[in-house]
């Protein structure tokens, strides 16, 4: 049997530009919960620090997760540093 697993980024939003950013996320996220295996994704934005955002995502199994990080939607997070939407981002899994 195998166990849920989960991913998350933190990003830093380049300033003046994280209410952009939270726009791009959205979207971002609405396709990646289409993913096989996706049981969800949230996104959270810092109440204290404003430009900081956490993205949340939690996955049937660990296989599931790392098929999904090849998907060209889950590559958009890249896309943010091109794109001058985020300096930094954090990943974890």
């Amino acid at each position: 049997m195998s166990s849920t697993a989960t991913n998350s980024v933190q990003i830093r939003a380049v300033q003046g530009r994280s209410d952009e950013l939270g726009e791009h996320l959205d979207q971002l996220l609405a396709a990646l919960r289409e993913a096989p295996g996706c049981l969800g994704y949230e996104l959270r934005r810092d109440s204290i620090d404003t430009h900081r955002w956490t993205v949340r995502g939690q996955w049937r199994s660990a296989a599931e997760m790392q098929a999904h990080f090849q998907l060209p939607a889950a590559q958009g997070f890249i896309d943010l540093l091109a794109s001058r939407l985020a300096c930094a981002l954090d990943f974890e899994h």
